[in-house]
């Protein structure tokens, strides 16, 4: 086990998250410990870093979401055995620290998702289309099974989006999407853990792939916003 010890008590009580989450990536950038190490208890993090397990918890949560660390349930939690340099990118870091509203969130996805929808309009063809279709049929198989997986439900919903985003044929726009789905994730999953939620984004998730499929531009934005409304719920 990797003992850290440039690990300091956290001063400012004000952004304890963001603290914890830039002294563990100053650890693991200054290599004081390996790939697969394992990280210390949670009992003994919260008494190095003087904070609470909650502040603890959102911090590797969030570090679980990108890549950096992975949490075996009953052993601990470790730094993962591959890091891409990516997950250090400032432009990830700044979207998971700096102050955001659920409206911001949900204004970007709307800018976003419109943009690629009318990209895929014009760009994707007959394998796209059978791609995203694919991932419905996931979906639509685990609610048959009466899956309670939330997890793989927002893994899937991901998924989706990210196989309309390759049908835009464009390497940055997929990029792009991929690099800041991290923070769309948390309310996607509160949009899928509400009453219907799952059901209401596949019937969504249908009508994106068919104006798609009609290529009816202008209708994209039109289902776009009503495929998010429940975002801001």
């Amino acid at each position: 086990m990797v003992n850290l010890v440039a690990l300091t008590r956290i001063k400012n009580q004000e952004s304890l998250v963001n603290e914890i989450i830039i002294q563990l990536s100053q650890a693991i950038l200054e290599g004081d410990f390996k790939p697969g190490d394992k990280l210390l208890s949670e009992a003994q993090l919260c008494e190095k870093l003087g904070v609470g397990r909650n502040s603890l918890r959102e911090a590797i949560k969030m570090l679980n979401a990108i890549g950096v660390l992975e949490t075996k349930r009953g052993q601990g939690t470790f730094l993962a055995k591959e890091i891409s340099h990516d997950v250090f990118n400032p432009l990830i870091f700044k979207l998971i620290l700096e102050p955001k509203s659920a409206k911001d969130i949900y204004e970007l996805r709307i800018l976003l998702e419109t943009i690629i929808i009318l990209m895929a309009i014009k760009k994707a063809d007959d394998k796209d289309i059978e791609s995203a279709k694919n991932v419905l049929l996931e979906v639509k198989k685990l609610l048959e099974q009466n899956s309670t997986d939330i997890d793989r439900f927002v893994k899937l919903d991901i998924k989706f989006h990210m196989v309309i985003a390759k049908s835009t044929h464009n390497y940055l726009v997929e990029t792009i999407l991929d690099t800041i789905m991290v923070i769309f994730e948390p309310f996607i999953k509160k949009v899928l853990s509400s009453e219907n939620g799952i059901q209401i984004s596949v019937i969504n998730h249908e009508n994106l792939i068919e104006i798609i499929e009609e290529k009816n531009s202008l209708e994209a934005m039109n289902v776009v916003i009503k495929s998010l409304h429940e975002f801001m719920d």
